[in-house]
This record gives C-alpha cells, sequence and structure tokens, in this order.
C-alpha cells in the first residue's frame, strides 16, 4: 500500500477548506427521482459492463433505498450519460428470498471478477449479491455484523481491499444526543464473517443541529476514510450536509490501525440537501459523487470531479 505521510490530513484539511464555499454556490445538482420512496441512502460504482443492460463500466452505478414496505423498491441501476442525461433502472429483487428492510448503505466488493456488491440496513443485516450482464440479481449470502451495540443505527458501509486483505467499516450515524462510531474488521470468505477489530467515536462540528454524524462512509485506495454528515430534521427538511477526511486506515505490521484526523473540518459545505451516498469515480481525473435522500423531495446526485 502506498504510503501517507502524517502530515497529510491536516495538510488536506487547509489546502481543501476554500471548496467549502465553491461547492454550495455554484453546485449543480441533477434530480433523479422525487418522492419519498427514491431516496438515494447508497451508492455503488459498477467497475464492469453490464452488456445487454447498456451499461458501460464506470458511468453506472448501483443505488439503494431505504424503504420498508415489501412492494417498494430496493435496488437500482443509476446510468450517467453525459451531462444531462440520467437513467433509472429498477431492479426485482429475487422471488423468495428474504427482502432487505431499511437498506442504508452498499459497497462494491473490490478484487473479484464479477459486478458483486454489498448492501448492508440499519440494523446491520448484509446481503451479499451479485449482478450478470442484465442486471438480475443473484442473492449470493446473508449475514449480520459482529457485536452491535443496542440501539444502533447504521448508515454507513463500505469495504477496502489492503495486503490482499478485505477490511470492512461500517458507523453508527449518532444523533445531537449520541456520537457517530466507526467501526472495522477483517471479512472472512469461508464462513462470512466479520471479525471485529477496532471502533472510534465520530463527532462532528457541522451540521450543529439534527446532526447524523455518519450518514455515508467510504475508503480511497489510499485508505483515506471520508464520511457524510447530515442535519435531518424530518421528511421536509431543511436539509444541510458536509464531508470530511475523517482518518487513515493502514498496517502496523500484521494489524490494521485506524488514525483519526487531529481536527475535522469540512471539506465541503452542501445546503439543502441530505447526502446519504459517497462514491469515488473512476479514472486518473478522479472525483467523487454523491446521492441524497431528500425525504419528501426526492432525491439528486452531484458529480465532482
Amino acid at each position: 500500500m502506498r504510503k501517507v505521510p502524517p502530515f497529510f490530513l491536516a495538510a488536506a484539511t487547509t489546502v481543501l477548506v476554500f471548496l467549502i464555499a465553491l461547492l454550495s454556490a455554484s453546485a449543480q445538482w441533477r434530480p433523479v427521482k422525487t418522492g419519498i420512496l427514491f431516496g438515494i441512502s447508497g451508492i455503488a460504482l459498477v467497475e464492469n459492463s453490464l452488456d445487454e443492460m447498456g451499461c458501460p463500466p464506470g458511468t453506472c452505478f448501483v443505488i439503494v433505498h431505504d424503504n420498508k414496505i415489501e412492494s417498494d423498491g430496493r435496488i437500482a441501476i443509476l446510468t450517467v450519460r453525459g451531462q444531462d442525461s440520467l437513467d433509472y433502472l429498477p431492479l426485482q429483487w429475487p422471488d423468495g428470498e428474504e427482502w432487505p428492510i431499511d437498506l442504508e448503505a452498499i459497497a462494491l466488493v473490490p478484487g473479484t471478477h464479477d459486478s458483486a456488491f454489498m448492501a448492508v440496513t440499519s440494523f446491520g443485516r448484509v446481503y451479499y449479491f451479485t449482478l450478470d450482464s442484465t442486471g438480475t440479481i443473484q442473492l449470493r449470502q446473508i449475514f449480520s455484523l459482529p457485536d452491535l451495540p443496542e440501539n444502533t443505527n447504521l448508515e454507513g458501509f463500505d469495504l477496502h481491499l489492503i495486503n490482499g486483505q478485505l477490511l470492512a467499516v461500517w458507523g453508527h450515524r449518532g444523533s445531537p444526543d449520541d456520537s457517530g462510531v466507526l467501526y472495522w474488521g477483517w471479512f472472512d470468505w469461508n464462513g462470512y464473517q466479520i471479525s471485529g477489530q477496532g471502533s472510534a467515536v465520530i463527532t462532528v462540528p457541522w451540521p450543529e443541529e439534527d446532526v447524523r454524524h455518519i450518514s455515508d462512509i467510504k475508503v480511497n485506495n489510499a485508505g483515506i476514510l471520508y464520511i457524510t454528515s447530515s442535519r435531518d430534521p424530518g421528511d421536509d427538511g431543511p436539509f444541510d450536509s458536509a464531508v470530511y477526511a475523517a482518518g487513515l486506515f493502514s498496517m502496523n505490521g500484521n494489524a490494521i490501525e485506524f488514525r483519526p484526523a487531529s481536527s475535522l473540518a469540512p471539506l465541503y459545505r452542501i445546503n439543502g440537501h441530505k447526502i446519504e451516498a459517497l462514491e469515488f469515480l473512476p479514472g486518473l481525473s478522479g472525483g467523487k459523487i454523491f446521492g441524497t435522500d431528500d425525504e419528501n423531495q426526492g432525491s439528486s446526485i452531484y458529480i465532482n470531479r
């Protein structure tokens, strides 16, 4: 793994803090769907082509909805075509399989040749599935995250390949009276189990009101943990969000180590939207895509390059 200098996180915060005003003032948000059933609570990049869907790699994303009634949608493919066109295609959950309730996050499974994903509910149920070229969901396994305290409410989950091992990272959202909590552990393919390796308290300085300290998480190739945080007073808002570089995962001998940022300052502040979905974009230029669950106002995306 590429080493990151210890001063990186503080330097990144200082250099990028000017983007706070830029993103809030100039962001062009693109509506996806209207209505409370179509909020985007998680997003993951499709790396392999889904030929029969006309979905080339790098332009399609799997999104999840946090619906609870069986007949309402759970998973869809979002295709981004150019600057103005978005295609939304709902996927059918496999007949006869356990229905997920309140999906809040999804992660691409790295290091596999399939279009493989893990989607996670707010109470830690994990649905591992693959997509074939037609976009058909093949449910492979259902399991649970380990040792979750009572009243845990998860909103973030990601998978990171480091030294040939698959690291799972998940986050309890918290509230104004309850800190967010980050957890991590090694995933074992043999038993579809995760062995917890540590946890850390996450408390963000902004938003200040009606805060969810963790509304999504993603770990980039260098091991840097990004989190989104949101203000959520209810189904009609008003909503606000922020993005933070919250720390760094790296190996210390044979052990995984998390070094939290020395201080948290928003890389971006976003007014008027509740970001619950974050994913990195492919290519040398990189970038991020944000997805919102704006409740009664539906969902939107913003691509930041």
